[in-house]
C-alpha cells in the first residue's frame, strides 16, 4: 500500500502533466491540503518528492512553484520515474518472497 504522500505526489504530478497546474504557478500547501483532504505534512512531502524529480521548485520562504519543463523533458522524466518504480516493485517482491 502506498503512503499518502506518494498518492498525493501522483495526483499533483498528473495535474502538472495535464496542464491543470501550469509552469510558474505557485503551489499553496494549504489550498492543496484542502483540495485533496489531507494535512499539510503529506502535501509538503509530496512537493519535496516532485522537486527531486524536477517538476516543482521549492524556494525558501516563498513556497513551491511548478517548474518550467519542455514536453520532451517531461516525457523523459516520466519514463525514468516509471523505470525506477518498476525496479522498486521488483525489489519489494523479491525481498518479501
Amino acid at each position: 500500500m502506498k503512503k499518502l504522500s506518494d498518492q498525493l505526489r501522483e495526483q499533483i504530478e498528473e495535474k502538472i502533466a495535464t496542464g491543470k497546474l501550469v509552469p510558474g504557478q505557485h503551489l499553496d500547501e494549504t489550498e492543496l491540503a484542502r483540495e485533496f483532504g489531507a494535512s499539510r505534512t503529506p502535501i509538503r512531502e509530496a512537493l519535496i518528492q516532485l522537486a527531486s524529480n524536477g517538476l516543482v521548485q521549492i524556494r525558501p520562504r516563498r513556497g513551491a512553484v511548478v517548474s518550467t519543463v519542455s514536453p520532451q523533458e517531461m516525457v523523459e522524466m516520466f519514463e525514468v520515474m516509471a523505470e525506477f518504480e518498476a525496479l522498486c516493485a521488483c525489489r519489494r517482491r523479491s525481498t518479501s518472497a
